[in-house]
């Protein structure tokens, strides 16, 4: 009779367990998509260059992203420009509150190689 007991307390943990990894690989998928995600941002800033309202709700809307930067109407041919982009997950058993995972960038105006 224990044994069943043990059993049945065991699997409670196990699941738990099996919960725990998904949330990691579901994170690190997240992740790996705001990486993706920042590469192609990059480009279009290297490209553009001028980041204004219109540009950012182009960003934010595309991407489906928060997009931080500070604003830059005129940018020089050669200046760094620094950015994030943010989402939010919801995890299973990680956290009861939703996570926001970020990334922070940086990209050269005109560099686009």
């Amino acid at each position: 009779m224990s044994y069943k007991v043990g059993l049945i307390l065991s699997m409670i943990f196990v699941a738990l367990f099996f919960l725990f990894g998904a949330d990691l690989i579901t994170i690190e998928s997240v992740f790996s998509t705001l990486d993706a995600k920042a590469n192609n941002i990059s480009y279009i800033i290297s490209r553009n260059g001028i980041i204004d309202d219109e540009f950012i709700n182009h960003i934010e809307t595309t991407f489906s992203v928060k997009f931080d930067c500070p604003k830059n109407p005129s940018p020089t041919f050669g200046e760094r420009i620094i950015y994030q982009i943010s989402t939010t997950y919801h995890p299973l058993v990680i956290s009861k509150q939703e996570m926001t995972i970020a990334i922070k960038r940086m990209t050269i105006v005109g560099f686009y190689g």
